[in-house]
């Protein structure tokens, strides 16, 4: 019984020490999109809010766009720091052919071009003690 409780009380230490910091949970960044021109290529604007306490060391991720539905292309991005309470904005550039078809979809009258853009940024917090 004893080597039990001493094989349970290992895992619950070395599961505490394995914990995040609270950092790692703090609140995401806030995203705001807006489109800029879109043919061959697609700006999409997208303007980061940092919520959380902390600094951020820098923020970078990627862009998805759809266009009717139908997955265009994707493109990168990177923010840079992110003092606490403060915010950046930065653009998106997709360029794909998928993208063009769509855009000679719509001029030929074929289809709409209703686009839905989403990003995924990921965060690095910087912690100060």
């Amino acid at each position: 019984m004893k080597r039990f409780f001493a094989v349970l009380s290992s895992l619950l230490l070395l599961s505490s020490l394995a914990a995040p910091p609270a950092a790692a949970t703090a609140a995401a960044p806030r995203l705001k999109l807006s489109f800029g021109w879109c043919k061959t290529a697609c700006e999409i604007r997208i303007r980061v809010t940092n919520t959380s306490r902390y600094d951020i060391a820098w923020v970078g991720g990627t862009c998805r766009l759809r266009v009717n539905g139908r997955y265009v292309g994707k493109g990168t991005v990177y923010l840079g720091p992110i003092k606490r309470g403060h915010s950046r904005s930065s653009t998106c550039n997709v360029v794909d052919p998928r993208l063009e078809e769509a855009w000679w979809d719509y001029e030929n009258g074929d289809a709409g071009f209703r686009t839905y853009a989403t990003v995924k940024a990921i965060p690095h917090y910087r912690y100060r003690r």
